[in-house]
């Protein structure tokens, strides 16, 4: 209604966590063609296709906050360094931050990210370094490489697609050919 009388509709208090039935089909019908992830404004995922689940392997344990990007940079460094190798894990990480305050930006009485920074930020000397730098954007695109266990390292171009109206965010990752 707000958009057809030429008005901004409100703003959500929280990301939408339901993904939408087209969105679902597109993710099976991508299962053995290209890697898909979807996340929402909080950062978590919500969901991830066959190819997804190859690359990336099981999902983490349980836990609050074992979906959420952020809380693994700070929280699974190990794990994220074999999958992403050092260049690759500070590169996420900053980027994660950086997500971190536009989420906190635009979901400010969000509970769950506000529980999510104070634990990060009183369980972790690194988090709390890294965030003093003030670092704030959007990546739509990047080139990622990752391990995988019995194919090896693997070059990725990343294409990030945004649904505004549920916060979501569409993670593509499209094989580099190899010369």
């Amino acid at each position: 209604m707000y958009r057809l009388a030429g008005e901004p509709p409100p703003e959500a208090h929280t990301p939408d966590t339901e993904i939408r039935p087209g969105l679902q089909r597109l993710l099976r019908r991508l299962d053995d063609t290209l890697p898909i992830t979807v996340h929402d404004g909080r950062l978590d995922l919500l969901a991830r296709n066959a190819a997804a689940a190859a690359l990336f392997g099981p999902l983490p344990a349980g836990g609050r906050y074992a979906r959420n990007i952020v809380h693994q940079c700070f929280t699974a460094t190990t794990a994220l360094c074999e999958v992403l190798g050092d260049a690759g894990t500070e590169h996420l990480t900053r980027v994660a931050r950086a997500e971190l305050r536009s989420a906190l930006g635009r979901y400010p009485a969000d509970d769950y990210l506000q529980s999510l920074f104070t634990e990060l930020w009183t369980t972790s000397t690194t988090f709390r370094t890294a965030w003093a730098r003030g670092e704030v954007g959007a990546l739509r695109s990047a080139a990622k490489r990752v391990h995988h266990p019995t194919r090896g390292w693997l070059d990725f171009d990343i294409e990030l697609l945004h649904d505004p109206e549920s916060d979501h965010w569409i993670m593509l990752y499209n094989p580099r050919e190899t010369a």
